[in-house]
């Protein structure tokens, strides 16, 4: 389990302000969803989190380790994004298998069996429905054993009824594995099935 801490970061794209003053901690194993409209800049936080942006200022935190100048392949940190990307060349358990530091079947197979898709390991990314291929997604990042798993809207694309279900089983999912987490959506309903605490970025983001 892993506390966030971030501390008063600032993003700047040319002239454009994207995040000013932006602090807020999540406690280790806790999920924390963040509620805004599309374009605020939820995004932009995520993956400046993750270390796919670099920040203008401040400081990221991860157990009290600064990660902030850390290249994003050595933060320990899963990041779901609104589409799966999963590799259409490779079946179910080919793409599990690329979230493996180390080759452990047994693993993938306990993994199959907490995403709800045993049976499935032979299956084509094309025979997939989105709910699937999202459960995929997840099951591919947590075996990757993050230290936090950060979620950019990923049930944004499917029916009302599924994103229900889906957002409540991974909610689930973390929680039995005391991942700490970070939900990005527009959606307080969601917020509110996914996490321990919601937040709106506007009160995170002080411009």
């Amino acid at each position: 389990m892993t506390e966030i801490q971030v501390e008063n970061i600032m993003l700047n794209y040319g002239l454009k302000v994207v995040l000013e003053s932006c602090s807020f901690d999540v406690k280790s194993g806790s999920r924390m969803a963040l509620l805004g409209p599309s374009g605020c800049g939820k995004t932009t936080l995520l993956r400046a989190i993750a270390g796919l942006h670099k920040i203008t200022s401040g400081t990221i935190f991860l157990d009290s380790e600064d990660v902030t100048e850390i290249p994003v392949e050595e933060r320990g940190i899963g990041l779901i994004f609104q589409r799966p990307l999963l590799m259409p060349h490779l079946n179910v358990w080919g793409n599990l298998r690329l979230g493996q530091k180390e080759n452990n079947d047994e693993e993938i197979k306990n993994m199959l069996d907490l995403i709800g898709l045993k049976g499935f390991e032979s299956r084509k990314v094309e025979q997939l429905s989105g709910g699937e291929s999202q459960r995929i997604a997840v099951g591919r990042a947590l075996l990757a054993r993050p230290r936090v798993l950060l979620l950019d809207e990923p049930f944004s694309n499917l029916d009302s009824s599924l994103r229900i279900r889906l957002c409540t089983d991974i909610a689930q999912i973390l929680e039995s594995r005391n991942t700490t987490a970070i939900l990005v959506t527009h959606d307080a309903d969601e917020a509110d099935r996914f996490s321990h605490i919601s937040m709106n970025f506007d009160d995170l983001n002080k411009k």
